[in-house]
């Protein structure tokens, strides 16, 4: 009965527990939704009410959301500005702007501590203050918030959003009532439940004056773990209490049982069971002791017939039974026993052909496997080296883990992935997203865009429930740049190369927390980039690897990997996969494999000796390049030292970086250049940068600019280098001269 009530209890904890997390979810999911199209508009001010309206109304969690600004950030609204958007008692919304008799209510230290942190959070539960709520009754909150930032990712404002409690506790009440109404009937003390936050509050309680009160200290220090079941007095009652954790808020869920109500049904059953059971122990032995007297003498016959039907005299002859009885029955199973292990053996010999056959195609399908994956770099002979090695072993005949890579245009693209799953459907879907993989290299620019690419890919035409944690990179092999983007894969090792009297160390490689490939068919993935410097090595590799386990169960970790990094730290690619192999291999021992592994190991070793060669070509004033990307190192200190003459600040002088950058990428990529020559000079209040190529004819001042109203997928592609070079000049020239390009970018001096 207890395990009975136990369950019964249970199941209405997780129903509220789930209906909780949904909740939640569906608030955090709504608010991460709108954070893009907010900072999209974050320029204009009234905007910012349209998309409050819309996250209240098309979420029903959500009965307010505000956007708190920092102090000043909209000259022309005031030194504060609060947009809101709240639902009213009818459900409607309405869009207001929260005047300065309240503005001491939001900009305390919290608005400034949670700002500087610039990262999402939730709210303790507390009850609306008495000046929002009117004459409604005060309800009980929490807020969700996540930072806002403007166009140069400088968090600006927050983003809250009110969930109420109250609908959470009516729907846990018809809960427990139901329980009971049909359990319980009659009983001097019923069951409830109750939440508590992680101080000892209480935020949800059959009794609302005990709400945000604490709950007793004997009581709180019985449920320590994150779930369980303790028995204990609440309020004079002895119960029994089952309460679990929620993740993320860190609230705990109790429903507490009398101990009465659970004993009381189980008393009078226990008495009746205990009578049957002695009942029947006495007839079983009555029976049992006469039939066992009976059937003693047939049954030595038949073991000794048994004993020549084991030795594989499958033709012994039975004794007979005279009677058709239960030693009648066992004659008849002994003669089918016979006649069917006759026929096992004749069928086992078939299945094990069979297996060798099956055993044999298992081996090609392994063997095709392995061939899919590339073994040699398709690199070209001008091209900076790479040193590349990598390796996959399944734990089974075939597996799910995956690598690929690809280099085009001097970018090495390469990805490792792993399939949720083993066996034969993870090694099919294994070959499905290399073949994603290697179509999505021949034309993404950036890694993000491959990850979107493959998961919408995958959601969209194979919902089988499987889905792939993959890192994608594309590394510019010429400069050391490296666009990188994570879906839920271990994060990579980086073992940076020191001087010559340094050993390197290895660092994780910092990761953005982007859901899995397949799991979700909308979500934006974010790309991240790092320049890697010469001598530098990343080591990639599925959870194969650190969760490999010896025959105590003791995995290698993360740790031990990020040793065997630091140890080998001048070893090439191969050697070091090779020494992890190993290294895994020796922790192993005589366990099984149980999870696929994959290693790869890149190192970028470009010649320093290149780019000093061609800095050497550097005057102050002017700068001759060739039309390759591996130049476009030597920009930097030619514009540093343009704009010190001209007299620009640091702000508008890394504008005039970004556009010279994105006009010499033009020449390289589209004109098809032998050369690229710039000259600075100094006019009257002008700083102007000279760029001369000897390209095909474009015209860049004479280019539409695209309107970015028309929506992504509708605009034509390209334009978007012609917007940068307009929004961060003061004015461009054009001239087609005996062949060349001349383009002269403009630029205000500003000290």
């Amino acid at each position: 009965m207890i395990n009975e009530a136990k369950e019964r209890y249970l199941n209405i904890m997780l129903e509220n527990q789930q209906e909780l997390r949904r909740r939640l979810s569906d608030v955090y999911v709504a608010a991460r939704n709108n954070v893009h199209d907010i900072e999209r508009d974050i320029d204009d001010p009234d905007k910012m009410f349209d998309h409050l309206e819309r996250l209240v109304k098309i979420n029903p969690s959500i009965v307010c959301s505000s956007l708190m600004f920092e102090r000043n950030y909209y000259p022309s609204k005031g030194r504060v500005f609060i947009p809101c958007a709240r639902r009213d008692e009818e459900g409607n919304v309405r869009k207001s702007e929260i005047d300065s008799t309240y503005h001491s209510l939001f900009y305390d230290e919290w608005f400034d501590e949670q700002l500087k942190k610039d990262e999402t959070n939730w709210s303790k539960a507390y009850f609306e203050n008495k000046l929002f709520a009117g004459d409604q009754e005060q309800r009980l909150l929490t807020t969700f918030t996540i930072p806002i930032h403007d166009h140069q990712g400088r968090p600006v404002a927050i983003l809250c959003s009110d969930m109420s409690l109250e609908d959470l506790r009516e729907h846990m009440m018809e809960d427990i009532k139901d329980v009971n109404d049909r359990h319980e009937a009659g009983q001097k003390h019923h069951s409830y439940f109750f939440v508590i936050d992680q101080e000892g509050n209480y935020i949800l309680h059959p009794d609302k004056s005990r709400m945000m009160t604490l709950i007793d200290e004997k009581v709180g220090r019985m449920m320590l773990a994150n779930r369980g079941t303790c028995v204990t007095e609440v309020d004079g009652v002895k119960s029994r209490l089952y309460y679990r954790t929620i993740k993320h808020v860190g609230w705990v869920m109790v429903i507490v049982a009398p101990e009465s109500v659970i004993l009381s049904n189980a008393r009078g059953l226990n008495i009746i069971i205990l009578t049957l059971m002695f009942m029947g122990l006495a007839a079983i032995y009555l029976f049992c002791r006469r039939q066992i007297k009976k059937t003693t003498l047939p049954l030595q016959r038949f073991a000794r017939s048994a004993e020549e039907v084991a030795l594989g005299n499958f033709s012994s002859t039975l004794p007979e039974a005279n009677d058709y009885d239960e030693v009648q029955q066992l004659h008849d199973a002994f003669a089918n026993m016979q006649t069917s292990l006759a026929t096992y053996v004749d069928e086992l010999q078939k299945t094990t052909t069979q297996n060798a056959s099956l055993e044999r195609e298992m081996k090609i399908a392994h063997d095709i496997q392995m061939a899919m994956l590339p073994q040699t770099l398709n690199a070209q002979r001008s091209a900076p080296p790479v040193d590349l090695f990598a390796s996959l072993t399944p734990a089974r005949d075939v597996g799910g883990d995956l690598y690929d890579y690809y280099l085009r245009d001097n970018r090495l693209f390469f990805c490792v992935g792993d399939v949720s799953g083993k066996g034969m459907p993870a090694a099919l879907m294994m070959a499905m997203m290399r073949a994603f993989f290697r179509g999505e290299t021949r034309r993404a620019e950036r890694a993000a865009d491959i990850m979107e690419t493959i998961n919408r890919t995958l959601s969209e035409e194979y919902t089988s429930g499987y889905f792939v944690t993959m890192f994608v990179g594309i590394l510019d092999v010429t400069t050391g740049h490296l666009d990188y983007c994570n879906a839920g894969h271990e994060a990579p090792l980086l073992r940076e190369k020191k001087g010559d009297d340094e050993r390197a160390s290895s660092t994780f490689l910092p990761v953005k927390p982007n859901i899995p490939v397949g799991a979700l068919t909308q979500w934006d993935y974010e790309g991240q980039q790092i320049q890697l410097q010469p001598g530098d090595m990343l080591f990639l590799y599925t959870d194969g690897l650190n969760e490999a386990k010896n025959i105590k169960g003791e995995q290698l970790g993360r740790k031990r990997v990020k040793e065997v990094a630091d140890q080998y730290y001048d070893d090439s690619a191969q050697q070091l996969v090779e020494h992890m192999e190993e290294v895994v291999k020796q922790h192993a021992g005589d366990a099984k494999q149980s999870d696929d592994i994959t290693l790869m190991a890149i190192k970028w070793p470009l010649n320093p000796n290149d780019l000093q060669t061609q800095q050497d070509k550097t005057s102050k004033n002017q700068l001759t390049i060739r039309s390759s990307m591996v130049d476009m190192a030597l920009l930097e200190p030619f514009i540093a030292n343009a704009v010190e003459q001209g007299g620009i600040i640091d702000k508008e002088a890394k504008r005039l970086r970004l556009a010279v950058e994105e006009a010499v990428a033009n020449v390289i990529f589209h004109g098809k250049a032998t050369k690229i020559s710039l000259q600075a000079t100094v006019e009257d209040d002008m700083l102007l940068l000279t760029i001369d190529d000897d390209g095909i004819p474009f015209d860049p001042t004479q280019t539409s600019v695209t309107d970015l109203s028309v929506p992504a997928d509708q605009r034509p592609p390209g334009g978007m280098g012609i917007i940068l070079l307009h929004q961060m000049t003061d004015g461009l020239a054009y001239q087609r001269v005996n062949g060349h390009n001349i383009l002269t970018i403009k630029k205000k001096r500003t000290l």
